[in-house]
């Protein structure tokens, strides 16, 4: 009788750490070998990006495609080895890109695909600004559908140069891949399921149909406007690149999938959408400024200067070119330009030139 009322305890106190799962401590031992830090480099040599990836099979690793995006050269560090990347396959849409790394010794992942739970305990390794490997905790927030498309938010920290890295179940298993943080609001994280990536083989390359239907621009536009009321950036995100899909030579489609890149903090992809919106249509005032506050996230002044002049060429009283024309000045410490832009204001809206003034001028 002793004997089963040992047993019977030993049971209890065993049964709830099973259902816990493995401590944080345990999770970065078993999975950190698996996590590098990737870096891609211009045609000079200068670092282009940085950012994470996770090993998935053998001299395989899967990341971002922002990551990667543009660079001449890509680096793959894991552990103490430098190795070579190479992009063997993309999906662009799902910013989800697969590297060949002739030579990778780390072990891969276990992919978790199966359905996840609002609530559920999760962790996020990756290589923040190219650092050492962190590891945060957090909750799945929510998954957000939209469009056929889904997308894991969650409360664990994604900071900038983890992009491309693990989001990780209490037993380990890769269920997303960390890939943007939203440009408002607080623990607003998102992760890419890893069911895609079992996917991406397929899609690789693929050529989606495109639509034509009458009034085409007006519907999308209409449901990008609701998104913008309800501030769903992933959902615009997704909106709006089945619109450049649907009317590729419409500009209004690029311009608002720059203002969704925008908003996820993906800068580089904006500029593309709004470079493709200017080749179609050179003389777009708000495609000119949404490059030029793009320019300004992404610290190229000149650049956004030059962009600001072009929209105040076809819209010469237009305030948020104003502003933004005065704030890459302030930025290139070109204070009486800063007041030339804050004169021009004030002859055009005293309340704008009043917060300009209190923002730049006050200093």
């Amino acid at each position: 009788m002793k004997g089963l009322i040992s047993a019977a305890l030993c049971c209890v106190a065993v049964t709830p750490l099973a259902v816990l799962g493995k401590t944080p401590e345990q999770i970065f031992q078993d999975v950190s070998r698996s996590i590098v830090t990737i870096q891609a480099f211009d045609a000079e040599g200068n670092v282009l990006s940085l950012g994470s990836g996770v090993v998935t099979a053998p001299a395989t690793v899967i990341t971002n495609c922002h990551v990667v995006e543009g660079g001449q050269r890509l680096s793959v560090l894991s552990g103490n080895e430098t190795l070579k990347g190479v992009v063997r396959l993309s999906d662009v849409d799902r910013d989800l890109c697969e590297l060949a790394v002739a030579g990778l010794q780390a072990p891969r992942v276990t992919l978790y695909t199966g359905r996840l739970r609002i609530g559920q305990r999760v962790y996020a390794i990756g290589a923040p600004e190219g650092l050492d490997l962190t590891i945060s905790e957090g909750l799945v927030s929510s998954i957000r559908e939209m469009e056929g498309a889904h997308y894991i938010q969650t409360s664990a920290p994604i900071s900038s140069g983890s992009s491309g890295g693990g989001l990780f179940d209490v037993e380990g298993r890769l269920v997303g891949l960390t890939a943007f943080i939203l440009a408002e609001g607080q623990n607003l994280n998102f992760a890419l399921p890893a069911s895609w990536i079992t996917e991406l083989a397929a899609r690789s390359g693929s050529q989606l149909t495109l639509v034509s239907r009458e009034n085409v621009n007006d519907r999308w536009q209409a449901r990008s406007a609701e998104l913008r009321a309800k501030k769903d950036w992933v959902g615009l995100l997704a909106v709006t690149q089945q619109w450049v899909r649907a009317v590729p030579a419409g500009v209004t489609g690029w311009i608002a999938l720059g203002e969704a890149y925008r908003l996820v903090n993906r800068p580089r992809r904006a500029i593309v959408a709004y470079n493709q919106a200017l080749k179609l249509d050179g003389n777009n005032p708000e495609a000119w400024l949404g490059a030029g506050n793009t320019y300004l996230a992404l610290n190229q002044y000149d650049r956004a200067v030059e962009a600001a002049q072009e929209a105040l060429r076809l819209r010469a009283d237009h305030v948020p070119s104003l502003q933004l024309l005065g704030n890459a000045f302030y930025l290139q410490n070109q204070r009486p330009r800063v007041r030339e832009v804050h004169a021009r204001l004030e002859k055009i809206d005293a309340n704008a030139a009043k917060e300009f003034a209190k923002k730049f001028l006050t200093n």
